[in-house]
């Protein structure tokens, strides 16, 4: 995942807590990469390379969080979202990780359609409210951060998440360890 800076995080915790079915992930705001998945056995040395090299290789990404729009899964399971861009080097770096993890991950599920970067501030919400939040929004959100790291996170079944490691991009420096308070927005 791509953290996001606390300052941007603070800003939309204080936009949209406040109304009704907006939400805070417990390991804070976030850009999802590849995942949820689960490790085939279980991550290797070999697999570790593979993301500090393809890491390495990308550059930091001058991101930029405008708008407010809705995923709509099922009538009464949509998910409310910001979206991120520019959508070509975040898919780059997406294809990138992938790629690093091959056959090494299994995702969790598939998703329909080409990845689509965002920040999720509502998850299973029902049609009624995700249209809520949106026609709630009259000034646009507009946040821009620089992204220079990945953090490895790991969702065991039935558990909650859990930090791994932080990752440089556009740096050979060597992933260093995250703590769950560190990771915990």
């Amino acid at each position: 995942m791509i953290p996001l800076p606390r300052a941007v995080a603070v800003r939309i915790e204080d936009r949209f807590l406040p109304k009704l079915g907006a939400t805070r992930p417990a390991m804070g705001y976030h850009i999802s990469l590849v995942g949820p998945f689960f490790w085939v056995d279980q991550m290797t040395d070999n697999t570790l390379e593979r993301l500090q090299r393809a890491c390495a290789r990308a550059k930091p990404l001058q991101l930029t969080i405008s708008g407010l729009d809705v995923f709509e899964n099922a009538p009464d399971d949509c998910g409310v979202f910001l979206n991120v861009h520019p959508l070509g080097p975040v898919r780059q770096l997406y294809e990138q990780m992938l790629a690093a993890l091959s056959d090494d991950i299994t995702l969790q599920y598939h998703r329909a359609g080409p990845y689509r970067p965002h920040i999720t501030i509502g998850l299973n919400l029902p049609s009624q409210v995700c249209q809520s939040l949106r026609n709630s929004v009259v000034t646009p959100f507009h946040a821009r951060f620089c992204a220079n790291e990945l953090w490895l996170m790991e969702q065991p079944p039935m558990s909650p998440w859990l930090p791994l490691l932080a990752l440089s991009l556009g740096s050979a420096k060597p992933p260093r360890a995250l703590s769950r308070e560190r990771a915990d927005g």
